[in-house]
């Protein structure tokens, strides 16, 4: 979720966090990223506080919840929680190589068609250079797109869940700089299906892949939305989309790809508070959803 941060430097970003304050996670963030958690205008802050509160209860209880916020249909069974879960904030995710193998092969062949409008020192870059400057890229091997940006990825021993709170400005059919048909939306998907197929070589055994969109305003909401059943809607579609995918079986992102308000994100905390029976997570909770603690992430509309 690319923000820009406003660094605020009368302010600890620390001083913005209710749990895990000194995790060596935070020194290693970026100066963007702690800049960006001290900022009061950045979900930064808002979003560590709950992710790492509830990756300190029973995924059990709040995984399947999370998921069915979206529908998803590839929930973890309570004997695979049981194996426990791993919770990495704000990853970057390299796209397949064999994206990066197929766009290379494209640029050179002249097939791209990089996004217009592009502004330099306050002009707009010509396409014919844009092409160029790709094919130069090309032939010097250097990687034509970029890693995408995931919020939450929360790792179970047979599934992959990525979780995305798009900022006003993060658009699902926002193009790729290299590719103007390379979407937003579909960077995350390729992402997601490819963290989850080398996690499967690693255990030797199927790993699922599910993308929930938590959406900060009905008009967000409704666009991601619009846009996953869009991409879903034709076998033929969602093939033609990931050319690089020779092999793909789409019926592996069917109900694997959801949307929810953050409204509804926050109703699912305050009904874990209300059932658990844990004196230590009511107790998380509570201080979590303090609306000083809990403030709604800015919004687009």
């Amino acid at each position: 979720m690319a923000q820009r941060a406003v660094p605020s430097p009368s302010i600890d970003f620390r001083d913005r966090l209710l749990i895990d304050r000194h995790s060596s996670v935070l020194s290693r963030l970026s100066l963007r990223r702690q800049a960006s958690l001290a900022n009061p205008a950045s979900a930064d802050a808002t979003i560590w506080n709950t992710f790492r509160t509830l990756a300190q209860m029973d995924p059990a209880v709040w995984i399947p919840e999370l998921m069915g916020l979206g529908r998803l249909r590839s929930v973890p069974s309570p004997r695979d929680l049981r194996g426990g879960i791993s919770l990495t904030l704000w990853k970057r995710v390299k796209p397949p190589a064999e994206r990066l193998l197929w766009l290379q092969r494209q640029v050179l062949r002249g097939a791209v068609k990089p996004p217009v409008g592009r502004l330099r020192r306050g002009r707009v870059v010509p396409l014919s250079n844009l092409r160029a400057e790709l094919k130069q890229r090309a032939r010097s091997r250097l990687p034509l797109e970029d890693p995408v940006e995931v919020d939450v990825i929360v790792k179970c021993p047979l599934s992959v869940l990525f979780v995305v709170i798009p900022s006003p400005g993060d658009t699902p059919e926002k193009p790729a700089e290299s590719d103007a048909s390379r979407t937003h939306l579909l960077r995350l998907v390729d992402a997601g299906l490819s963290y989850a197929e080398t996690r499967s070589r690693a255990r030797s055994q199927p790993v699922s892949f599910s993308l929930l969109i938590l959406a900060r305003g009905s008009v967000t909401e409704e666009a991601w939305g619009e846009a996953m059943r869009g991409l879903t809607r034709s076998e033929a579609r969602l093939r033609n989309s990931l050319p690089h995918r020779e092999n793909l079986d789409p019926s592996v992102l069917t109900g694997n790809l959801g949307v929810a308000s953050w409204s509804a994100f926050e109703a699912m905390l305050k009904k874990l508070r209300r059932r658990t029976t844990d004196e230590l997570e009511s107790a998380l909770l509570s201080r979590l959803l303090r609306p000083e603690s809990l403030p709604a992430p800015p919004a687009g509309r």
